[in-house]
């Protein structure tokens, strides 16, 4: 017994152990993931040092070994040879994998067959990748579905499947605005879509969007890429002046180096502004240098049209020939059978899908068809139960009912005494309350004289707090009445003047306002300092509405002696109200 309880301890430490191995391996990979997204290189590196101790590992951790190493290649720009170890994968985390497994493993698919010129394949994947995306949002990567988007968009817009590139993109923007990262990429996707359905206005607009943010922004190699192709759209769409505030931007030099396509770019700007000999320059180091067929065929082309359009018939015809010779090598029904194949196989992507919708729809009407019969059981048992219980209850409380009725029976006849002896008490309390209701009536009368003459007094302290408040009135006016006979025994030289002018009757002179200001400094000694604090600058009419305020005047009589509207004193008493405190001091 004790070596059978050591073995199961043994085995669970080693469980344990491996449990917390993987965990660890998993989590180192998930940190070299997150390196991948700015330095794939150097995360493939540490990749490889991983790779002995995944090997040890159970099959989930070696696939999502596997699977990490198909991303940072993808990231790194290195392209596959074959699909054989994607589609291992593809098989396994179908049937182990989580959802957000399968997401990632249909979308490095999809990157794969892309990567091998397979275009049905890839987007058969990225729509998988696509779908298990949009099944959940607890699990959804944001930025694979983004890129799940972005590589939609350019795979049907290199089938010239237009229509189907726009929505893409559109929806690549709408998430890289919801994730809030950089939406240079969606913006000339949408705008290249526009412009390849015609939508010239569209066009421009997200072009403008572009072209904003690479202004704003620092310039790296993919910008420099982009404002290349910036230059094309812009100059197709005969927008030369937004062109020309590319070139600007641009600081390589086409012809330098390797010719690439912002050859063709500068020379379609050139073409398009009338410099027929700057721009043969550009498509012919393109057609000499050159070693990409597609490039070459595109300045051939242009080329004739450029001389076929001046005239030069000898110059378009040695173009035409190099134009022909280079269309010999190209297959152009290949593009059109391409987009025929991806249009057949998005079709067979959409039936398979809705064939799995309806299975999974009937699975379902059959999972709720069982559950209803098993909820309709469930109900019916316990319907029955309940109904036992209930029959089993009942006849608990008849045989209750039962032992309580003789009880009754037995209890009513000394129920009945009682109910005699009651009466008589009853009758007795009856007498009793019409007595109690006379001395209530009695009461009622005394309350009522009580009421009536406190309703009397609160008259009486209304009518006494009404005149408390004339007589605090009374005593303001006191104040200003003895603040006025102060006044007229100082100034007695004056007041005749001023009390003309507060009636109306005549204007005060320039004199006459200088004995007043007197007369009140001699009154009040501080009370011109006081204005001065109380205001830096105080104008002349100002200073004769403090003086007067200061006597005690009202404000008609001030009106009357300033001529100032009697909104502006209303205003005034307020700004001033520190001098009517003076008053309410005194």
């Amino acid at each position: 017994m004790k070596f059978r309880f050591s073995g199961i301890v043994f085995v669970f430490a080693v469980l344990l152990l491996a449990a917390c191995s993987r965990d660890r391996s998993l989590g180192r990979m998930e940190q070299i993931k997150a390196l991948g997204d700015r330095n794939p290189n150097q995360a493939l590196a540490m990749l490889d040092s991983l790779e002995v101790v995944v090997r040890g590992e159970n099959e989930y951790v070696k696939s999502k070994y596997d699977l990490l190493r198909i991303r940072l290649n993808d990231k790194a720009y290195k392209t596959p040879t074959s699909d054989i170890m994607i589609k291992k994968l593809v098989n396994y985390f179908e049937n182990n994998g989580t959802v957000a497994d399968k997401q990632e493993v249909h979308h490095y698919a999809g990157s794969t067959y892309r990567d091998l010129q397979d275009t049905p394949r890839a987007l058969e994947h990225f729509f998988k990748s696509l779908g298990y995306a949009q099944s959940t949002h607890r699990e959804c990567d944001s930025v694979m579905l983004c890129n799940t988007y972005s590589n939609i968009n350019y795979l049907e817009y290199k089938v010239q499947n237009y229509n189907e590139a726009l929505k893409a993109a559109q929806k690549e923007l709408e998430l890289s605005e919801k994730t809030k990262t950089d939406p240079i990429i969606p913006f000339f996707h949408v705008g290249s879509a526009y412009k390849a359905l015609e939508k010239n206005n569209e066009a421009e607009a997200a072009f403008d969007s572009v072209f904003f943010r690479l202004n704003e922004g620092k310039t790296n190699e993919l910008s420099k890429s982009i404002l290349v192709h910036l230059l094309d759209n812009y100059t197709v769409l005969n927008k030369t002046s937004k062109a020309k505030d590319c070139i600007q931007l641009i600081e390589e030099n086409p012809l330098e180096g390797k010719p690439t396509y912002s050859c063709i770019a500068f020379g379609i700007y050139y073409k398009s502004i009338g410099k027929v000999d700057s721009a043969a320059v550009y498509f012919n180091r393109v057609l000499e240098e050159g070693d990409d067929v597609y490039l070459k065929y595109d300045a051939a082309k242009l080329m004739f049209k450029m001389y076929n359009d001046a005239g030069d018939i000898r110059m378009a015809e040695q173009y035409a020939a190099d134009f022909m010779l280079l269309s010999d090598s190209l297959d152009f029904g290949n593009r059109q059978e391409l987009a025929a194949t991806v249009n057949n196989a998005y079709q067979y992507h959409l039936d398979q899908k809705k064939e799995q919708d309806l299975k999974e729809e009937k699975e379902r009407y059959k999972s709720i068809s069982v559950i209803a019969f098993l909820v309709a059981l469930l109900i019916s048992s316990i319907g029955y139960i309940l109904n036992f219980k209930r029959k089993q209850r009942h006849l608990k409380e008849v045989a209750a009912l039962s032992t309580e009725l003789q009880r009754l029976s037995d209890a009513d006849k000394e129920l009945r005494e009682n109910i005699k002896r009651k009466e008589k008490v009853l009758e007795e309390s009856r007498e009793s309350l019409k007595k109690s209701s006379r001395e209530l009536d009695e009461v009622k009368q005394k309350l009522q004289l009580v009421n009536q003459e406190l309703s009397e007094n609160n008259d009486v302290l209304r009518k006494t707090e009404e005149m408390l408040e004339e007589k605090k009135e009374q005593n303001k006016t006191f104040i200003k009445l003895l603040h006025q006979s102060e006044f007229e025994g100082k100034a007695e030289d004056v007041i005749r003047a001023v009390r003309e002018a507060s009636k109306g009757k005549k204007e005060m002179s320039l004199a006459e306002w200088k004995q007043l200001y007197n007369a009140v400094d001699e009154l009040y000694p501080t009370f011109h300092e006081d204005i001065l604090k109380q205001h830096k600058r105080v104008s002349e009419k100002e200073m004769r509405v403090l003086y007067l305020i200061r006597i005690g005047l009202s404000k008609q009589q001030i009106i009357n002696m300033t001529d100032i509207a009697r909104v502006t004193i209303w205003r005034w008493e307020k700004k001033f109200e520190w001098v009517i405190a003076l008053d309410d001091n005194v």
